[in-house]
Parts: C-alpha cells; structure tokens; sequence
C-alpha cells in the first residue's frame, strides 16, 4: 500500500485501501500499524487535518484496534537527499 507523507512529529505517512477499508500508519520510530473498518471519509479527515497525530488519537487511536505489521523498509522512506531538492 502506498502512503502519503504527514506533517507531524509522531506519524510520517498514511495509506488507505478503500477496497478494503483498511488504513496503514507509519508512526516517527518506523513502526506501520494496521486499523481495519476505517470509513473513506475518516482518512480523508486524517489526511487534511492540521494536527494529524491529534487527529488521529482522537478519532482513530481511541475507535479501532490497531495490529502492528512491521516496520517501515528504508525504499518506504524515500530518499532524503532527494526531497531537498525538490
């Protein structure tokens, strides 16, 4: 699942699957959990709130029971030297 980059010092990225109603998120120490029965809307929510980790601690965190799935690869986290030049 592909995830897109956050603004916030706790969570890095967020995916979501609608399909299959399940959201992906990569937390600062590379930790990736899975939330299932996730409503379209609710990621929507997540992604333009502008304090994504109260966000999700209210509203997801709180609601759903997350499953840790791993770790973050380093190809997950992009190139840094690249995103300084973008």
């Amino acid at each position: 699942m592909e995830r897109q980059k956050l603004r916030s010092g706790k969570l890095k990225s967020a995916g979501y699957d609608e399909r299959q109603r399940l959201l992906e998120i990569e937390f600062a120490n590379g930790d990736v959990f899975e939330y299932k029965a996730v409503s379209p809307e609710l990621f929507r929510q997540l992604m333009a709130s502008p304090s994504p980790a109260s966000f999700f601690e209210d509203k997801i965190d709180e609601q759903f029971t997350g499953k840790r799935i791993g770790k973050a690869s380093k190809a997950d986290a992009g190139n840094a030297f690249d995103d300084l030049f973008k």
